[in-house]
Parts: C-alpha cells; structure tokens; sequence
C-alpha cells in the first residue's frame, strides 16, 4: 500500500513539475493532483526536495530495472552496453522533468548532494555488472569498473540533461549525430569495438 501511495504521488507530480518547474510547485500542488493530503505526504516524504529526490531515483530505477531484465545473458557486453545507452535517452526522452536541475540552481544543489550521498537511482549496479563482464571477457580494456561507471553516468548526466540547459543549444535528444558520437566515446573509452 504504501508503494503504491507513493507511486500515486510521483505519477501525479510528474506533469506538475514539467509544467510550472520545481521552485513554483508546492506540496499543496503535489497533493492536489494526486488526491491526497498533506499528512500523507509527509507521512512517505520529508519535504518536497525529498520527493523530487525519490521522483528522480524512480524513474532511473524504472529504467534500469528494465533494462536489466531485458537483457540478453549471452549478449556481448558491449552490445549490452549500447542497449543502456538507448535506454537512457529513451528515458531523458520520456521524462523531460530530468532536466530540470540544469534550469534551477537549487535542484543544482540537490542532485549534488543527493550525488555525494548516493547515486541518482541504482543505475550504478547493473551497468557496472556489465562493464565487469565487459572487462573479464576482453571486450573492454582492464580498467576500474567502479570508476568508470561512474564516468559514464556522470557524463550521460551532463550531455542529456546539464548541457543543452545550461548553454541553451541542441543537445544530444536533438542531434542525432551527437547522440552518436556521445555513444562511439563511450564505447572508445572504455576500449570496446564500437557497435552501431
């Protein structure tokens, strides 16, 4: 029940947020679309930062998890890899209140700390289980997978949701060649045969 109250609330907040950005919704705005009262609210979030929070880790679990579970055992690593990368701009694509840290400072401050504490949703896991696969079977090149994931998070972070925002030019959603290139730097990077 309460997973699902939570859902609720993250489902109905969604188009909220896109619409009028973080800093302008209220909790009252929240509850109000969702159909529930503040105590409930309060009784699953601390406050609205928190639920954003937990909003944003959502959905990159929703797409993790997804991707994940579809995925092909007996793919090769760096195949698999490609597939997150899609599934990432796919999700960027579907959500666009991810990019709402780059618009707002104080959302700025947030994913930062949020990132200092623990990762923006368990994307982290899965992918780093591939690159180490990656690098057990010699698609990739020996290299700190913990590293690198991180690497390549903090990178898909910036040129789908930090970059376009803040310097107010296409970014990789709109250029297919970028979304491209970005995907062939990865997969260079990390010493794989590119795969397109």
């Amino acid at each position: 029940m309460a997973d699902e109250t939570r859902q609720r609330f993250f489902t109905a907040a969604e188009p909220v947020f896109a619409r009028f950005g973080f800093r302008k919704t209220s909790v009252e705005d929240i509850c109000r679309a969702a159909g529930g009262s503040k105590r409930t609210f309060y009784g699953h979030f601390e406050d609205k930062r928190d639920f954003f929070s937990a909003l944003l880790s959502g959905i990159v679990d929703g797409m993790s998890s997804a991707w994940e579970a579809g995925g092909r055992r007996d793919q090769e690593p760096a195949r698999r890899l490609r597939t997150f990368l899609d599934r990432y701009a796919q999700m960027v694509r579907e959500h666009p209140i991810l990019r709402l840290p780059g618009e707002e400072s104080e959302l700025m401050r947030l994913m930062g700390e949020h990132l200092v504490t623990r990762r923006l949703g368990r994307a982290d896991g899965p992918l780093e289980r591939v690159l180490q696969e990656g690098v057990a079977r010699g698609s990739f090149r020996k290299q700190d997978t913990r590293v690198a994931t991180w690497l390549v998070l903090t990178l898909l972070e910036s040129v789908y949701m930090l970059v376009p925002t803040l310097t107010g030019t296409a970014g990789v959603l709109e250029d297919p060649g970028l979304a491209r290139e970005t995907n062939r730097f990865i997969l260079r990077g990390l010493g794989a045969d590119i795969v397109d």
